[in-house]
């Protein structure tokens, strides 16, 4: 599985349910039957990839959102969609 890059257009998977709970967003994967919790961030994120979107947009989303340097939030966010793709929880699409 190749590293996902600014210009990957990523959409979440749909195998998972989700609820909030104490201000983050909980997500129970059907076909493993893993639990994940999501901060307020990681539930932005969330959100905002309902919807087939590039990285470079997202985080520019994200920019507009919050006080944060591009780089930074570039690189974050790369960091933790590939940590979500490894556990096929988003998907590419081309």
């Amino acid at each position: 599985m190749a590293l996902l890059t600014p210009d990957s257009r990523v959409v979440r998977s749909e195998e998972f349910i989700t609820s909030t709970v104490d201000n983050e967003l909980v997500m129970m994967s059907l076909e493993k039957g893993t639990y994940y919790g999501l901060d307020a961030i990681g539930s932005r994120i969330w959100e905002n990839i309902a919807e087939p979107i590039t990285i470079g947009a997202l985080c520019q989303k994200l920019i507009d959102q919050f006080e944060v340097d591009p780089d930074q939030c570039q690189a974050d966010v790369l960091t933790f969609l590939n940590e979500l793709h490894r556990e096929d929880m988003i998907r590419e699409i081309s």
